[in-house]
């Protein structure tokens, strides 16, 4: 009787301990660099000025948080390349983790192109001129470039099996997949960006869908059989140098926030996530649906504001004070209960891609649309899809501090760069 071969499982410990390190240097370096960033941004002049329609905060506010977050998550990578894989084989070329160098480049165009917004400001397609530059490094370093043969290779095989149908080309299943790389990763990029309307909203949604992408990356790294060591763990990385360096800045940027990231680091975020969801899309199709449920809630937020630009008849890109966490204010809550109620949201959303892991894809699939037509279909009756007329200053509790009351900043900036 031939013996079974059995694929190895990991322990949580196991493929989990030996990258912690990565958290440790992430947080760390950017929890010191930002309020050193603050400084900079003070002494430059680089802050955002409210207007008392989109810009709630009564005193100006010093942009540049978003550099020490990146100078974190770099740090949090850069100690990713001394510690040894999880899983280790005789005859392997190497014992420790190779990150493409592609994903961090393309970063950096990220933040770059971020920082020059944040000091000169651009035009929405010079932005995403930008991000498909970033994402054409990815696919041209092969990250992504066959994410979508896991869904359609199978359902290929089976038109063949049943109508004779030839089997889908290499060429097209790369091509489709780079369309999705594309749409997935600016998607991401723009998301996150609109979604940083308020002190510590997008920093800490962040932070949990983070906290959700190392879940389910560390339990596909146990149930994997360590057949892809090298992809689980750098799957696993990335997600605890975007965690950690998250959580270093969030502390400064919770209301009353003392420094705000900035587009700098609201599309660095993005970037992160969307490269994340498309390694998740490389294995099987529920991992990929866990990791866009997770993220649901920017996506939400953008869709709709899509939506009611469309109806309004005006232009996709332009600016407007009705996203999700405006019209929580115009209904009464506080900066701080408004960013609390998303942060319930993110971790429901966490909790929903955590549990989809555990289900067939066919379940999986399901779960996907029942939950996302739910919303739409309550979004539309709650009014969020149409323009509505809002006051320029949403109501305050007496108790409501402002975004920036004890910021500490001149009223007038020392030197503006942007002049």
């Amino acid at each position: 009787m031939l013996a079974q071969i059995v694929s190895p499982t990991f322990s949580v410990d196991q493929v989990l301990s030996p990258y912690v390190y990565v958290f440790y240097a992430a947080f760390i370096i950017s929890f010191i660099f930002t309020p050193l960033m603050r400084q900079v941004a003070l002494y430059f002049g680089v802050i955002d000025q409210p207007d008392k329609k989109r810009k709630l905060h009564k005193t100006p506010i010093a942009y540049l948080g978003g550099v020490a977050v990146f100078l974190g998550w770099l740090a949090g990578m850069a100690i990713s390349q001394q510690l040894q894989l999880h899983r280790i084989e005789p005859g392997w070329p190497t014992d420790y983790l190779v990150v493409k160098f592609s994903i961090v480049l393309g970063a950096g165009v990220i933040v770059i192109l971020g920082l020059w917004d944040d000091i000169y400001g651009i035009s929405p397609g010079l932005k995403i001129a930008g991000q498909i530059l970033a994402t054409a490094l990815l696919l041209y370093d092969n990250v992504g470039t066959t994410c979508l043969a896991p869904i359609i290779q199978p359902i290929s095989e089976k038109l063949s099996f049943y109508f004779g149908l030839p089997l889908v080309s290499l060429s097209v299943i790369q091509f489709l997949s780079s369309m999705l790389v594309v749409g997935v990763v600016v998607g991401c990029c723009n998301a996150s960006n609109l979604m940083d309307g308020m002190d510590g909203l997008c920093g800490g949604v962040t932070g949990i869908i983070a906290a959700g992408f190392l879940f389910i990356a560390v339990n596909l790294a146990m149930v994997g059989g360590g057949l892809h060591t090298n992809a689980d763990a750098l799957r696993i990385v990335i997600a605890l140098a975007l965690l950690g360096a998250v959580l270093g800045f969030v502390p400064y940027n919770f209301n009353p926030a003392s420094i705000f990231m900035g587009d700098t680091g609201s599309m660095f975020l993005g970037y992160c996530c969307g490269t994340m969801i498309i390694q998740m899309a490389e294995e099987r199709p529920k991992w990929f649906l866990a990791a866009m449920v997770m993220f649901a809630l920017p996506v939400l937020d953008t869709s709709l504001a899509f939506a009611r630009r469309w109806v309004g008849k005006r232009p996709l890109f332009s600016a407007d004070s009705q996203h999700f966490h405006h019209q929580l204010q115009q209904r009464g809550f506080s900066v701080k209960q408004t960013v609390l109620i998303e942060y319930g949201l993110a971790f429901l959303f966490a909790l929903l891609g955590s549990s989809m892991v555990f289900l067939r894809t066919r379940y999986a699939g399901a779960v996907y649309m029942v939950v996302f037509g739910s919303i739409i279909v309550a979004a539309y009756k709650m009014g969020m899809v149409h323009e509505r007329k809002l006051a320029h200053e949403p109501k305050r509790r007496k108790n409501d501090a402002s975004a920036s009351a004890t910021s500490g900043l001149p009223s007038t900036p020392p030197h503006n760069l942007a002049e």
